[in-house]
């Protein structure tokens, strides 16, 4: 699945928002992606199995629990 910045997604607990955030570790450590090393994307696709988080609404989830897009931001244009 590609997500994007602005996309509205919903997690696997039900949870909706506007992604603000996509995080991608570069550590196995920071599976959150919340390190300084971290690195930022305007847009990701979850298929290539990186470890990392979206921040989206006031709350944030790891790519896996994403469970669908709601909205694309690109349907605010039409």
């Amino acid at each position: 699945m590609i997500i994007n910045i602005g996309d509205t997604i919903e997690d696997k607990k039900g949870r909706q928002g506007e992604i603000v955030n996509i995080g991608i570790a570069t550590e196995k450590t920071d599976i959150a992606a919340e390190n300084d090393t971290s690195l930022n994307a305007q847009t990701y696709d979850t298929e290539l199995g990186y470890v990392g988080a979206i921040t989206f609404g006031s709350n944030w989830c790891y790519f896996d629990q994403i469970e669908k897009i709601v909205k694309r931001k690109a349907d605010d244009l039409e």
